[in-house]
């Protein structure tokens, strides 16, 4: 009979452990546990700013009348992601009712996630949902709008605006606009194609004299009321000078004939 009870007590113990033990990992588990297939539903309201997380990968601009250039050098597209960041950052949204002489248009796009749209004009930079024109941002938002258009206005593109039959190309001689013939036409085109963009033009004197040949290119295709001109000055038959009467920030870009062509 004692050795009945004896055993009896063994297994109490033992269905004890077992029931507390129980208990205790019911407790851990309800305190630590893990969410299994928990969905996370991401406002459509995000702020862009938590947009701006990882490097992107490619920046596109689209130029009105002249198309779309991408930007995909790591360099580059740091120092875009820091310029828009800190224009959401730093700028504020006042009323506005000027229309934009020029807006360049564009997306930034990431790896995990979908492109990001932004518009800029000489005053106002729209990133995604958000817009920035206050005043203590406008000269980063000048600065920004004249880098995108320096990177847009290359040999390519500007010799494709010239050789698209839906442009018009003109002469422009004593203040007369005279269309330029078609084998005149060809061979600016393949001059332009074939010129070096030239970065360092402070030592050119020639700039204030008039050009050997002016041209003309009227845009089309670019959604404006107005017509979009799109202007070529050459000089001593060795430099070409491109720039855009929209452009509010007035910048050129400069280019060395090719020898041969």
């Amino acid at each position: 009979m004692p050795e009945e009870k004896k055993g009896l007590s063994w297994f109490r113990l033992i269905l004890l452990q077992v029931v507390v033990g129980c208990i205790l990992i019911g407790i851990c588990a309800y305190a630590f546990r893990i969410p299994v297939d928990e969905v996370h539903i991401v406002p459509p309201q995000q702020d862009s700013r938590e947009m701006f997380a990882g490097v992107p990968m490619r920046v596109d601009v689209t130029y009105p009348g002249l198309g779309t250039i991408s930007i995909d050098d790591p360099k580059e597209l740091l120092k875009l992601k820091a310029s828009f960041s800190g224009l959401l950052a730093s700028g504020k949204q006042n009323p506005q009712s000027k229309q934009p002489r020029l807006l360049l248009t564009g997306s930034i796009a990431y790896l995990d996630q979908e492109d990001i749209p932004f518009q800029i004009e000489t005053n106002a930079f729209r990133f995604g949902g958000e817009m920035v024109n206050s005043l203590n941002v406008s000269a980063d938002i000048r600065k920004l709008q004249s880098t995108l258009i320096d990177k847009t206005l290359t040999s390519s593109t500007i010799g494709s605006a010239i050789e698209t039959a839906g442009n018009e190309v003109y002469s422009l001689q004593q203040g007369e606009l005279t269309p330029l013939p078609q084998a005149e036409r060809a061979s600016l085109t393949a001059q332009v194609q074939s010129a070096v963009r030239v970065i360092d033009f402070s030592r050119f004197d020639f700039l204030a004299e008039q050009p050997d040949a002016h041209y003309v290119i009227q845009l089309s295709g670019d959604g404006g009321a107005k017509k979009h001109w799109l202007h070529v000055d050459r000089f001593n038959n060795a430099y070409i000078v491109v720039f855009d009467l929209l452009d509010e920030t007035n910048q050129r870009a400069y280019f060395k004939l090719n020898e041969a062509s």
